[in-house]
């Protein structure tokens, strides 16, 4: 038997790669066929999302300001909109949250269409790393269109609460009905991938090994593990994956960003080192038609109120400072961290989807919320080893509890949890500014956000339950029958 390769269908034949109406106007018969094992592996290549997340995360987090129509200033309409939580964005270009939703599907039916070919083949053993590839890329991008698109699962009633479609099987068929489920369904779903996966998928998986950054491996697929089961709130979990990807300290530092070492590199070097996939922090990556690299000159970005709180902060260690170098001067403060390139006239930008340092802080935060304090504090020490300048080899060694009290407690968080919670929060904002991270964080903890807009003095302020935390479902989507998201 052939399988068609037939994934723009359904639910994925939406508007934003080639349009519905042309799609339809293409002859079945002259798509892409699977008919060998090296076909299937070529397509898991396609069952990476290849949209980026990061302007729509970023824009809608605290770490963006509305710096007003200053000379020079860049309007971009998805920063924009997504800034101001307008409840129709009117770009479904790349970098929008109509793009990375047909981007996310389209990766779904590429994963259906290896997984359909697999079971068809019969599940052979050399196949079977691949099956756990596909299932991985399967949970991987359900699961990061529920982060945008359908409340959380630490919210009230997951029971009941909409999650968004969950595509198992090959679509053949034009837009085809879909239920949106629960998110606890949805939840449920992605676990079941994600273990599945797990258990198949091997140290070297994907089309080619030189391109092992780009395909789920075991050490990404148990980094992907730890901010599943983070969400989840299922902490044993994340401890669990954190030391199958760390199984000693020394490994630790050995992987995460040594900031320190970046200090001397000259501006476009930093861009390249800071996505290349030799850094050893950088588990998995994927190329995206973006221009995230314009974030230095959105009107609505980082400004120098940002940079003084968290980018020039001191830190709570004696006789040293943060040593990341801030680029730019007022209204255009940026660290390079996007390295872009021109492909058939489309700008694209390397995506880090999974690092080292992000399961540094999963696992940091998981013994917070079990009562481990004692590791979460020598997990910071390790962390701060590799993000400090000083004049004593021994400064991150000089971080005490104390320290941590001192700049991190306050009145309305003074628990022991709660401030080791403000400083992970504090030291993870910083080391993933401009990455689209916070808003993660800023979901999972339900923290308020508030946007001035030079226009109108009050601002924008969105809290812990406002539905605009969560972005609406496509228009075309809606059209579909899908439900749409409550306003």
């Amino acid at each position: 038997m052939k399988f068609k390769n037939i994934y723009k269908v359904g639910i994925l034949s939406l508007f934003v790669l080639t349009g519905c109406n042309k799609y339809l106007e293409v002859d079945p018969d002259n798509r892409a066929e699977l008919n060998s094992a090296n076909a299937a592996r070529e397509l898991l290549a396609t069952a990476y999302p290849q949209a980026s997340y990061v302007m729509i995360s970023e824009s809608m987090s605290d770490n963006f300001s509305d710096k007003g129509p200053f000379g020079g200033s860049l309007v971009n309409p998805v920063n924009r909109d997504v800034y101001l939580f307008q409840e129709n964005i009117l770009s479904n270009g790349p970098d929008s949250p109509d793009f990375y939703w047909a981007a996310c599907y389209k990766a779904i039916a590429a994963a259906n269409q290896t997984l359909a070919y697999i079971e068809n083949a019969g599940n052979t053993r050399d196949l079977l790393p691949y099956k756990g590839e596909a299932l991985l890329c399967r949970a991987y991008a359900h699961f990061m269109l529920s982060v945008f698109f359908a409340r959380p699962y630490g919210d009230v009633s997951p029971e009941t609460n909409p999650g968004i479609p969950y595509v198992k099987e090959v679509e053949d068929v034009v837009l085809k009905k879909y239920s949106r489920g629960t998110v606890k369904s949805m939840y449920d779903n992605i676990q079941a991938d994600l273990e599945e996966g797990l258990a198949l998928i091997g140290d070297q998986s994907g089309a080619n090994s030189d391109a092992s950054a780009y395909h789920f491996n075991k050490r990404s697929a148990y980094a992907f593990a730890t901010r599943f089961y983070l969400f989840k709130k299922d902490y044993a979990n994340v401890i669990k994956y954190s030391k199958l990807v760390f199984p000693n300290d020394v490994l630790i530092t050995s992987s995460i960003r040594d900031v320190v070492s970046y200090r001397p590199l000259p501006y476009l070097v930093l861009a390249e080192t800071w996505s290349s996939r030799t850094q050893p922090t950088n588990f998995l990556m994927a190329t995206a038609p973006s221009q995230i690299h314009t974030y230095p000159s959105f009107r609505y970005g980082a400004n120098g109120a940002f940079a003084t709180a968290f980018m020039w902060k001191t830190p709570p260690v004696t006789a040293a400072d943060y040593a990341w170098n801030l680029y730019g001067q007022e209204n255009f403060y940026n660290i390079p961290k996007f390295r872009e390139y021109i492909y058939q006239e489309q700008i694209y930008n390397i995506a880090i989807l999974l690092t080292a340092d992000e399961v540094l802080f999963n696992y940091a935060e998981a013994c917070i919320e079990t009562g481990d304090f004692a590791r979460a504090f020598e997990l910071f020490k390790l962390y701060l080893s590799k993000k400090l300048v000083h004049d004593r080899p021994n400064a991150p060694a000089d971080l005490y509890e104390w320290n941590l009290e001192a700049q991190f407690k306050t009145l309305t968080n003074s628990s022991k949890r709660d401030y080791y919670i403000n400083a992970l929060l504090d030291f993870k904002r910083r080391e993933f500014a401009f990455e689209g991270m916070r808003w993660l964080d800023m979901i999972r903890h339900r923290i308020p956000v508030h946007h001035n807009v030079v226009e109108n003095a009050q601002g924008i302020t969105v809290g812990a339950n406002d539905p605009r935390r969560i972005l609406q479902i496509p228009l075309e989507v809606q059209m579909s029958g899908i439900e749409q998201n409550p306003r």
